[in-house]
């Protein structure tokens, strides 16, 4: 009885595994766990609604045939989004979770805003953000002067960059800043704009319309 039941041993567990393989194949193929909800995180200027169609996913689809891969690939083309990640929440919800463009400037192309990111790439046609400085005297093909500006931007204290009008950037090399009250400081290039940028708030402490903070160690009013 003992060999009968060692022999039956391989053959139950081959058994086992065809039917855990059956069942593994219906529930790929036959939707038994279903998408009911596609959430979106961290959408704050890109629609909702917009992104979770760009997904591609459809309600009632198996959750386990969902292309997370596809449907990050498909949102990523969606106007201000930067960054994406799709994921499953079981037991039936997919998440969406988007990271903006975080608009720092925008030039204009014939009259037709480009919003540029704080990496200094233009992102979105037909846009002026709230809160993004004009960046002019520059072609919207320059791109070494546009993502020079959009550093000079980024590396303001937020205190000084509520009083920039906008940027003159005639190229990568010629920065200047212009605040209220008829005030500019001229930064050159994008090169320690860090000390640029403390140099520029405290010029700006001071009296004196036009200042040079190229040199950020000397900065220097102009007559």
């Amino acid at each position: 009885m003992k060999k009968n039941s060692r022999r039956r041993l391989p053959a139950l567990i081959a058994a086992l595994v065809v039917l855990l393989a059956i069942a593994g194949i219906c529930v790929y193929f036959i939707p038994l766990v279903k998408v009911k909800n596609i959430e979106v995180h961290g959408a704050t200027n890109a629609d909702t609604a917009q992104v979770a169609e760009a997904t591609g996913i459809s309600v009632g689809e198996n959750m386990l045939r969902v292309d997370s891969a596809a449907a990050a690939k498909n949102v990523a083309s969606v106007p201000w989004v930067e960054k994406v990640t799709v994921s499953r929440s079981w037991p039936s919800t997919i998440t969406v979770d988007v990271t903006e463009h975080q608009p720092v400037g925008y030039v204009k192309d014939k009259g037709t805003p480009l919003a540029v990111n704080e990496h200094g790439q233009v992102f979105l046609s037909g846009a002026q953000p709230e809160g993004a400085v004009e960046f002019r005297n520059v072609k919207a093909d320059d791109a070494a002067a546009i993502e020079a500006a959009a550093q000079a931007v980024v590396a303001l204290q937020p205190q000084v960059r509520e009083q920039l009008e906008y940027m003159s950037v005639k190229n990568a090399e010629s920065i200047e800043l212009h605040f209220r009250e008829d005030r500019t400081v001229f930064w050159g290039s994008a090169d320690r704009a860090r000390e640029k940028a403390e140099a520029t708030r405290v010029v700006l402490l001071r009296d004196g319309a036009e200042w040079n903070v190229s040199n950020p160690a000397i900065p220097t009013l102009k007559s």
